[in-house]
């Protein structure tokens, strides 16, 4: 049995001896990477909108590559952003130059939260970034605030009225200022109980603006200030801010006072009585004549953002400030009447009004003079009469127009209110009793 062992443990030594030597092992290499196709671009698709971005191997730049690519993202919703924000200005005409850069900084926030890197690829001395915008996600965040800002600048609308307040202009500014961040979807409000089917906030708004400023009026007192706007630098006018519809008085407004040829001008409130006791100032060059121009300041109470997309633009209440004394050339032209109807009542009223009201000093050369006053007086005949029962009519109107001779500028052009004259005897004598109702008139609505 031993003997038998042995034998079988030589022939399995002898078989695995002469067996051939087995290879060595063989080395699989690596299957060669495949290059991402989205490194050269990849356009939008119906969930995300992409961006690309890569950097150089050891690049010094300081922006890392996913900071460039949400970067990129970004400027791709500021271009769409802003081409809605042209459609809108190019279909209502409203200025949003104000609200530009506001909206798109506020957009380029909002996007960054939905935005993640989806892949990376490195190439030689070349990385690549892949960075992706969710769309819906995007899309029904930002709706979500438009719509609570609607439901708020809708609530503040509801409680405008048809008072001019200060409290108004600033509900205007309020409800402007809640959906300010996206006029580009220009919300709407759908009330058929007040509207045709649905209309835009900033329609609303500058409705009730625009109303307003119809009827607001800056008057002034004393009262002949309202026949001829014109004062002596040295008095002090008393400006009243009033609701023409009403008559009522509007307190709490500013107002500006811009002065011609400079950049100067005051902002003023009207007290609790609607009024504002003013000065002038005597700013022009050598004591020159210039004129104050009163207006409500929409951007002292509003903003001047939200004033310009209103398209406010107030109504302007002029008043010729004229230097201490001025030296005055006068001229008068009486037109379309016989050359023998005397015109010195015209004449001789406006001159005593000028000595009385801002100790004019009337001089005979053009050249001595800072103001030329010219008086323009025309008149209307009927010189047909239905029967001699009835007289003879003629309607006299004229002008005032006051110029500055140093700088030839006109700084006043009043009309005068028409008169009319009659007379049963001749055309002539209506003419001439024309002219004395015309003086009697400026004397007891302007110079006296």
């Amino acid at each position: 049995m031993r003997y038998i062992l042995s034998i079988i443990q030589i022939l399995v030594l002898l078989i695995f001896s002469c067996a051939p030597p087995k290879p060595p092992p063989v080395s699989i290499a690596p299957p060669a990477s495949v290059t991402p196709k989205w490194i050269d671009g990849r356009g939008e698709d119906s969930l995300y909108l992409y961006s690309v971005a890569s950097l150089d191997l050891g690049s010094k730049t300081n922006e890392k590559l996913e900071s460039i690519a949400f970067r990129n993202l970004s400027e791709l919703i500021e271009k769409n952003v802003r081409n809605r924000l042209q459609y809108v200005s190019d279909s209502t005409g409203l200025n949003l130059i104000e609200y530009m850069n506001p909206i798109l900084e506020m957009r380029a926030t909002r996007s960054l939260r939905h935005m993640e890197i989806a892949e990376k690829y490195q190439h030689k001395n070349k990385e690549y970034v892949l960075a992706r915008l969710d769309k819906k996600k995007y899309l029904n965040s930002l709706l979500i605030e438009k719509e609570s800002s609607r439901s708020v600048a809708t609530k503040i609308i509801k409680n405008l009225d048809n008072n001019i307040s200060a409290d108004n202009y600033t509900k205007i500014m309020q409800a402007i200022d809640t959906i300010s961040m996206f006029l580009d979807y220009y919300p709407t409000v759908n009330d058929t109980n007040h509207y045709n089917g649905s209309k835009g906030i900033v329609d609303i708004t500058r409705g009730f603006l625009q109303t307003y400023n119809d009827r607001v009026a800056i008057r002034f007192n004393p009262d002949y200030l309202e026949y001829l706007p014109l004062i002596n630098e040295s008095k002090r006018v008393k400006i009243s801010a009033v609701d023409q519809v009403t008559g009522s008085s509007i307190k709490g407004i500013w107002v500006t006072a811009r002065f011609s040829d400079s950049d100067i001008n005051d902002l003023i409130l009207t007290k609790g009585d609607g009024t504002i006791l003013y000065q002038p100032k005597p700013i022009a060059d050598e004591g020159r004549s210039y004129v104050i121009t009163f207006e409500v300041d929409y951007s002292a109470m509003m903003s001047p953002a939200s004033a310009g997309l209103l398209l406010a633009k107030p109504k302007r209440f002029p008043i010729t400030v004229l230097k201490s004394a001025p030296n005055i050339f006068f001229e008068n032209i009486i037109m379309d009447l016989d050359d023998t109807a005397p015109s010195s009542p015209v004449v001789e009223t406006i001159r005593q009004c000028f000595i009385n009201k801002f100790s004019a000093i009337f001089v005979k050369d053009k050249k001595d003079s800072d103001m030329m006053l010219s008086l323009e007086v025309s008149t209307l005949e009927h010189k047909e009469r239905v029967s001699d029962i009835y007289p003879y009519f003629v309607h006299a109107s004229g002008s005032i127009i006051l110029t500055d001779t140093r700088t030839n500028l006109e700084v006043l052009n009043q009309e005068i209110t028409e008169q009319k004259g009659s007379d049963f005897t001749s055309i002539e004598k209506a003419g001439i009793n024309a002219l004395k109702n015309l003086a009697e008139k400026l004397g007891v609505g302007i110079c006296d």
